[in-house]
């Protein structure tokens, strides 16, 4: 038996509901305030303003390379601040290691995100 995948249109639009940009908004949905309570840690990046610049190419009229440059970016800068000293909250007392991954993890999803904007 062969797998078939139907295709969601958003009957507003008319685009397909799984295109790139849908998935990064709702990415950030659901996790971009956990990003930014992250990235509280890092004096050297505003939390706030790192989400917003990858919203910022959400915006119309953007093409998916731009977004797809855009979250690889983002993915390059989480991944350097593992080297970067860091402002621990009381939560955080002797947990580096909490840091680094959640720095991974976010990394890990926004590269998934470039990918699948270079695809669609």
């Amino acid at each position: 038996m062969t797998h078939q995948q139907l295709i969601a249109m958003d009957p507003r639009s008319g685009v397909p509901q799984a295109t790139a940009a849908r998935l990064v908004r709702s990415f950030l949905d659901r996790h971009g305030s956990g990003l930014d309570d992250l990235l509280r840690r890092f004096p050297s990046v505003p939390g706030p303003a790192f989400r917003h610049a990858i919203e910022s190419c959400l915006k119309a009229g953007d093409t998916m390379p731009e977004l797809q440059i855009a979250l690889e970016e983002a993915c390059d800068t989480l991944l350097s601040l593992r080297a970067e000293e860091f402002r621990p909250l009381p939560v955080d007392e002797g947990k580096r290691v909490n840091i680094d991954a959640g720095l991974r993890w976010y990394a890990a999803r926004l590269r998934d995100l470039a990918q699948a904007a270079r695809h669609m």
